[in-house]
């Protein structure tokens, strides 16, 4: 076994991982736990808010996080172990909001976007001229956002996100999926959720995970452990 035990860090965010009182469950755990038990590599799971367990897995060695997108400004910044997921993202407003039609990333800027900090949506939208207090408003965490559109606080008018988040989302605020209307699909904007490592993690605890992640791709594991996630989906 790896003499250090590595600190994997990610934040709440159904069905990718799920926080059941400090237990973490979800199928992207699923696929990170059975990583690093063929890795024969020691770890623990913390959760925290996405910016913090960022910061944190890009300062400190021995750190590892998931499930975050591999854009090509963060290509650089970590070690990348591989490909946990693959979504397509869209823009939403609430169903009822029949006065937004967009037919481009530019006409959103006229309305006002949640997005949390430092996921691979608010960095996106930064790029492509979004500015933070005029039509970018940043929240901790996707329930905060999906709670400030269904109520209209803050003049919240859209958000980011994937179906598959936004139906789990949905449900733990009390919302149904129907409640939103899907407005403009990114398609330059993939989630590409993968497990990644600080640069200072040893060369041989990255390579150990990468082929143990291979290996479960390769054996059929990975696609057990997903298919079973998507039942429950349906």
């Amino acid at each position: 076994m790896s003499a250090a035990t590595i600190r994997v860090l990610t934040e709440h965010l159904p069905p990718y991982q799920i926080d059941l009182r400090g237990e973490a469950s979800g199928f992207a755990t699923d696929l990170v736990r059975q990583t690093f038990k063929d890795a024969g590599v020691n770890y623990r799971i913390e959760f925290q808010s996405w910016s913090r367990a960022y910061q944190l897995a890009l300062r400190d060695a021995n750190t590892c996080i998931y499930s975050i997108s591999k854009s090509e400004e963060r290509q650089p910044l970590f070690h990348w172990i591989g490909e946990l997921s693959y979504n397509t993202t869209a823009i939403y407003a609430m169903a009822d909001r029949k006065d937004i039609v967009l037919q481009s990333l530019e006409q959103a800027k006229d309305y006002v976007i949640a997005v949390t900090k430092d996921d691979i949506t608010h960095h996106y939208l930064l790029a492509h001229g979004f500015v933070e207090g005029k039509n970018l408003y940043v929240l901790e965490n996707v329930a905060s956002m999906l709670n400030v559109l269904s109520g209209r606080r803050r003049g919240i008018d859209l958000v980011i996100l994937n179906d598959t988040i936004l139906k789990y989302r949905a449900v733990e605020s009390g919302l149904a999926f129907a409640e939103f209307n899907k407005l403009l699909v990114l398609p330059d904007l993939p989630l590409d959720f993968n497990l990644a490592c600080n640069l200072k993690t040893p060369t041989d605890t990255v390579e150990k995970l990468r082929t143990s992640l291979q290996n479960i791709k390769a054996d059929g594991r990975f696609d057990k452990i997903v298919s079973g996630w998507s039942e429950q989906l349906h």
